[in-house]
């Protein structure tokens, strides 16, 4: 899990993307945020990546962003 609440766009996208590469292929890593452009900024990263984003919603006013790490 990588906690990225109160980062400021575009610190929850670099800390995704740190954790990405940390954990071993195949994990299942949940990205939160609460910064509201990280909406816009994963879609588009899986978008142009084609690393399926799994899941993506909000509860509250937490974003919470599911994919599979690995390089």
């Amino acid at each position: 899990m990588v906690d990225a609440r109160q980062l400021p766009c575009p610190q929850p996208l670099l800390a995704m993307r740190r954790a990405l590469n940390e954990y071993e292929t195949g994990t299942l890593l949940c990205v939160m945020a609460t910064d509201e452009g990280s909406w816009r900024d994963f879609h588009s990263f899986a978008a142009l990546s084609g690393r399926p984003l799994l899941r993506a919603e909000r509860r509250d006013n937490t974003f919470h962003y599911w994919l599979y790490a690995g390089k």
